[in-house]
């Protein structure tokens, strides 16, 4: 069996917020594309991420970064747990503030390494552990602006893992790299000009950057290429005018960029897992 049969593709429910939660007592080998947190409810389970093997009791922890190979199998009757699976842009500074340089890149893009787990009696698990409860319980209830206390206790998970991480010797140390490429210049005129037709050309020109090498940073920094950030950002304005005008569907694609009605249902229907005449109704 090679890697690429264990890729999962993991369902995301909404592209906008993409982020869910799974509740399992097992899981076989497998990757993704996503950041995954497995906290533990009841029993003991035996996890492997990578060529790491732990053993995770009541309360603890473990983190598997984006593409790691991991499984996880129970050691006892009635094992329960719960895994968090986010897409890194929810977590990731589209602006690329200091969070995003000090603490995100360097483990992001593996030149440093975490550890896998939150040892048992540690006293960052007990918060960590309130964080964790809160996010499931916000994520499940959907009460108004529930994405903005899920991101906030997600945040504030990563804040206590990265203490607990210092504290050890394969934590990772505080990055002062500097991002010398003008990218939040460019993501400001991306929002500002998302209706046209803005090649990868153009936007490598703006940041000075070859074409190839900006995609592969383009796509480092944002998770996403630069068509698919486009899109976004033009769904997100035809979501909102769906809901907010009484303008045709052909018309609102035209005005958020699409020339093909078609395409744009097409694409609308990807992100928003939704197709637009569901949100008007």
């Amino acid at each position: 069996m090679t890697v690429n049969t264990l890729k999962e593709k993991t369902w995301l429910p909404d592209q906008t917020f993409p982020i869910n939660i799974f509740f399992s007592h097992s899981f076989d080998l497998h990757w993704h594309d996503h950041i995954e947190w497995v906290f533990m409810k009841k029993g003991k389970l035996r996890i492997q991420i990578d060529a790491d093997i732990e053993e995770l009791e009541p309360g603890e922890l473990a983190f598997i970064n984006s593409k790691q190979l991991h499984g996880g199998w129970p050691l006892e009757e009635g094992t329960e747990f719960v895994s968090i699976v986010f897409n890194e842009g929810l977590v990731r500074g589209s602006e690329l503030d200091v969070t995003e340089n000090h603490y995100f890149l360097p483990y992001l893009t593996n030149q440093d390494k975490w550890p896998t787990k939150i040892q048992k009696n540690d006293p960052y698990l007990e918060e960590i552990s309130h964080s964790f409860s809160r996010l499931v319980e916000e994520f499940e209830s959907k009460q108004p602006a529930h994405e903005l206390i899920v991101k906030a206790e997600l945040l504030r998970i990563f804040g206590l893992f990265f203490r607990y991480a210092s504290q050890y010797d394969e934590s990772p140390k505080i990055s002062r790299r500097v991002n010398e490429r003008d990218f939040p210049h460019l993501l400001h005129q991306l929002r500002d000009r998302f209706r046209e037709s803005i090649t990868v050309d153009e936007a490598a020109h703006i940041v000075n950057l070859s074409p190839n090498h900006f995609c592969r940073v383009f796509k480092q920094m944002t998770s996403k290429t630069l068509i698919e950030y486009i899109h976004l950002l033009r769904i997100n304005e035809a979501e909102r005018l769906l809901m907010e005008t009484n303008d045709p569907v052909s018309e609102i694609a035209l005005q958020v960029g699409f020339s093909s009605t078609a395409y744009f249902g097409r694409v609308f229907k990807k992100i928003k897992n939704m197709a637009p005449s569901e949100i008007r109704k």
